[in-house]
């Protein structure tokens, strides 16, 4: 699908469209809907169209148009809001317009979002309502039987000067689009990666697959085998992975758009392509979703990737220890004592706590690269699930700065996070008789407890953050606007964030 930017103060006649998008909006029950918000040559329409609920958050209806008109037919949504929505808000309605097209046929829509949003400015709300846009109907339908899915949309068309994108011109909007296309065909990228069972995407095909995308982009690439792990003393990464008959992988992307010698961003994404819980083995129930226990990994090499898109001028790398984590005979046991990279040593008292030990060595791996700052993603914990719901990810940091840079992104972009303390107080849950420490703290503050064990593999002098995003890197079924399955959150947020770097 493409999107196209039209000014509707130009003269010449545009092509007609299939149909034409608007929105009514009702902030109080008892009042009149509001029609103000529908462009004035077909509010009268609208107006005299409209059902009983017309207005009302999920109220929609049509009319056709006449052969003079814009479209051949008319769609009001009702919003139950007022003048300005909710980033949230807005990505539901922005999927549920793009489905009712392609349930009824539509191949071109012009789209009038007139809505503001809070948290973001004009430039920003300009990016989320197209980005959304172009990945409203995403599915992942790569295992259906040819000829069932719908032929889509092929055109959206979102006009100039009218609604969200009053105050910018065509040519701003035009390239504004040009970026958010970019965005939106990485997030698809990463949720398809997400969403591919595991026998489809083991650390080896997901290497190769972030290998051939980097290529493509002249983005270095750096895939180490098992024997190369071997050599780099990644004990973590090893022991996690010995049970599974698929060898581990470490992806190393680099993105070199800023200036010579100038220290890089790190970021590092755990990446169990496939988590059984290994010996502490899971339940039985939804074990399958367990294919994308590598959304962190995902997520760091699709921001490289995508800055290498954007052409961002920043230093940026990737780190991605793959591995699966499955029960066997020769599978790391409760009980063992892994070596790290850093020489550190840790008593494994849950298998399933896997993610923290094979994110241990690529953490200690980033000090390779003197790195600016270090970010982590991470499907951690089912404890951050439970403190935040679906809503946000979990923010760990002892850098003000940081902390506040990230989650400024992450309200700008709606992918929002929540900060949680890490203070060293906590230490004392992961203790070990037997080791440096624990790889498990148990029930209470486990979350926490997570953070605690990766930050001591962090060079201290180096501003780290570790981001958890079990909470939403992947919904069970439809949410906020996002399909079932993998979300890609965290990466417009990322590159928000580098962006914000660039400009101060």
């Amino acid at each position: 699908m493409k999107l196209e930017i039209v000014s509707l103060a130009e003269k010449k006649k545009a092509p007609r469209r299939d149909a034409v998008v608007t929105f009514v909006a009702r902030p109080e029950k008892k009042e009149p809907a509001r029609f103000e918000t529908v462009p004035e040559e077909l509010r009268e329409l609208a107006r005299t169209s409209a059902p009983p609920d017309a207005g009302n958050d999920g109220s929609v209806w049509t009319v056709p148009l006449g052969s003079d008109g814009p479209a051949r037919r008319l769609y009001v949504f009702g919003t139950g809001t007022g003048e300005e929505m909710a980033p949230r808000k807005a990505r539901g309605f922005l999927r549920a317009v793009v489905r009712a097209l392609e349930k009824n046929g539509e191949r071109s829509a012009l789209v009038d979002f007139p809505f503001a949003l809070l948290r973001m400015s004009p430039s920003e709300a300009h990016e989320f309502v197209a980005r959304n846009l172009l990945v409203a109907g995403y599915a992942f339908d790569r295992f259906k039987s040819a000829g069932n899915a719908p032929a889509g949309l092929e055109t959206l068309v979102l006009p100039a000067g009218r609604g969200v994108f009053a105050g910018a011109t065509s040519k701003e909007l035009r390239e504004g689009c040009l970026e958010a296309s970019k965005v939106a065909a990485m997030a698809t990228f990463v949720r398809d990666l997400g969403n591919t069972p595991s026998t489809d995407m083991v650390p080896r095909m997901f290497a190769d697959a972030v290998k051939a995308a980097a290529k493509a982009r002249g983005v270095k690439a750096t895939i180490l085998g098992k024997k190369q792990i071997e050599a780099e003393r990644m004990g973590g990464l090893l022991a996690v992975s010995r049970g599974a008959a698929e060898e581990p992988r470490f992806v190393i992307l680099e993105h070199r758009g800023g200036k010579k010698g100038e220290k890089p961003v790190v970021l590092v994404g755990k990446g169990v392509t496939f988590d059984s819980g290994g010996i502490s083995i899971k339940p039985a129930d939804k074990m399958g979703d367990m294919k994308w226990d590598m959304m962190g990994a995902a997520t760091a090499c699709g921001v490289v990737l995508c800055a290498a898109d954007l052409g961002l001028p920043v230093n940026v790398v990737a780190l991605a220890p793959l591995a699966e984590n499955m029960p066997s005979g020769s599978a790391y046991k409760p009980g063992d004592i892994v070596k790290f990279r850093n020489g550190k040593t840790a008593e494994i008292d849950n298998t399933d706590a896997e993610g923290r030990v094979v994110l241990a060595d690529a953490l200690d791996y980033a000090t390779e690269f003197s790195p600016s700052v270090v970010v982590d993603y991470a499907t951690l914990t089912g404890a951050a699930v439970v403190a935040l719901g679906l809503e946000a990810s979990v923010l760990f940091t002892s850098d003000e700065e940081l902390a506040t840079a990230l989650i400024s992104a992450g309200e700008r972009t709606d992918e929002r996070l929540w900060r949680l303390p890490l203070w060293d107080d906590y230490r004392e849950n992961i203790r070990s008789d037997w080791a440096d420490f624990k790889n498990s703290g148990g029930r209470y503050g486990s979350c926490i407890n997570g953070a605690i064990f990766l930050k001591e593999f962090v060079d201290p002098k180096v501003p780290w953050a570790h981001v958890d995003i079990a909470p939403t890197a992947y919904f069970e079924r439809e949410h906020a606007g996002y399909a079932t399955g993998a979300t890609a959150i965290g990466l417009a947020m990322t590159l928000r964030w580098l962006k914000d770097r660039v400009s101060r």
